[in-house]
């Protein structure tokens, strides 16, 4: 749970970072550009922006972590899992409707947390795309 806790905080980490183009906390100094741009009053203000190959990189490392996460939560859910054993000693032996009541609601958390990687890992791909795409044509120019 906390591992799953962290993975989140990550992510909202990322997408502050995209959204706002504030150094975070994983990203240093030297992937913040500092671009020169004239206004409409022809001050020149130094804008920031986040070097894309470098924030790329942060993406693909999350994903990853993703991934592993979700093949984890996976094998919890198939363990946790109530078998057809299990049905029948929680009505035979006492205390096993509460032991089937424990193993139903762990299993229920399992995958609860899997769908919530799994949709995290969803649109951490999308985003992914999203960065390494160019909607505008590609230009190249000799001299």
């Amino acid at each position: 749970m906390f591992k799953l806790r962290l993975i989140i905080r990550n992510t909202r980490v990322l997408m502050m970072t995209v959204s706002l183009g504030m150094m975070s906390g994983w990203a240093n100094a030297a992937e913040i550009l500092w671009t020169p741009e004239q206004d409409v009053a022809g001050f020149m203000v130094m804008e920031p922006s986040i070097n894309i190959d470098a924030l790329v990189d942060d993406v693909v490392t999350l994903k990853i972590a993703l991934k592993q996460d979700e093949k984890r939560l996976s094998r919890q859910v198939e363990q946790k899992r109530i078998t057809g054993n299990e049905t029948w000693l929680s009505f035979l032996l006492p205390g096993g409707m509460l032991y089937a009541a424990y193993k139903k609601n762990a299993h229920t958390n399992a995958i609860r947390e899997h769908k919530l990687v799994s949709s995290q890992l969803l649109d951490i791909t999308v985003d992914l795309v999203a960065l390494t795409t160019t909607a505008e044509p590609i230009v190249v120019a000799k001299r």
